[in-house]
């Protein structure tokens, strides 16, 4: 649970937060604070809120009004922030980054050139004049973190979902940032990706990344990850410890469908709908 003696501002912290669209409220009064080294998965299932949540973070959407009350959204303890500016405390990783960067013009971006647009929150390769030495020792110890330095000079277009998936990483990382969201980091990728990815997301947990995953696919929460808030029909549901979280009537009750979970000897979580 959150520490509330903390000296460092949280990371995030949402004080009755609503969002309404027509007669529906995608977020219904949401409450939560998530503390620097707090590992915290923020757990729903399609259509409970996740995504509406993180345009909330990113500026997309603002908090709708409901009672005459605008609840709020503070951000390292601020209410209002420039995105671009917060992208060098908090990083961001989505398979939506990723596939902006397969697509068009930036497909043709070297690993090393993806990295480097992360300092000026692009998609598009930066004027060379723009580079200085310490932004390019930064990315390539970037690369070098996520295991990627062999790929550097590879094309994005000539890399496989997981191998440009840790450039993202990379790019995120570039600022060593206080903490990364994760939107479903491991959509997409085949086993053996899934579990490189992994093992680095461990990596940058164990160097102090704080770690905010927002996800429905629950074999992606990482041992180290404490906290899980369950979301569904944009209210949480429950906010405690991970092993809390994953009991099975729990989570069967949140995913409206009957669950089995088990637990493997690294510490990752298996969920099986029951027959």
């Amino acid at each position: 649970m959150p520490n509330n003696s903390s000296e460092k501002p949280a990371i995030i912290e949402l004080d009755h937060v609503s969002l309404v669209r027509g007669s529906t409220r995608i977020l219904d009064s949401v409450s939560f604070r998530i503390e620097p080294g707090e590992h915290t998965s923020i757990l729903g299932p399609n259509g409970s809120g996740k995504s509406t949540l993180l345009k909330l973070l990113l500026r997309n959407l603002y908090p709708s009004i409901v009672d005459g009350r605008a609840g709020s959204v503070r951000m390292f303890g601020d209410t209002e922030w420039n995105v671009w500016d917060l992208r060098t405390k908090l990083g961001f990783v989505s398979g939506e980054i990723d596939h902006h960067f397969m697509m068009g013009r930036s497909g043709r971006l070297t690993a090393k050139q993806a990295v480097l647009t992360g300092f000026f929150s692009s998609e598009l390769e930066p004027d060379e004049a723009w580079i200085t030495p310490e932004m390019i020792e930064k990315a390539e110890a970037s690369l070098e973190l996520m295991g990627m330095t062999a790929l550097a000079q590879r094309h994005l277009g000539h890399m496989s979902t997981g191998e440009r998936r840790r450039v993202m990483l990379a790019r995120a990382m570039v600022h060593r940032p206080i903490a990364l969201v994760l939107d479903e980091p491991t959509s997409g990728l085949d086993l053996r990706a899934q579990d490189q990815l992994l093992k680095q997301l461990e990596i940058l947990a164990s160097i102090g990344t704080t770690l905010i995953l927002v996800t429905h696919h629950m074999d992606e929460i990482l041992p180290c990850i404490g906290r899980t808030l369950l979301l569904g029909d944009g209210v949480i549901r429950f906010d405690g410890a991970t092993g809390q979280a994953m009991q099975a009537d729990r989570l069967s009750q949140t995913f409206r469908c009957p669950l089995r979970v088990s637990r493997n000897a690294s510490g990752y979580w298996r969920v099986e709908m029951t027959r």
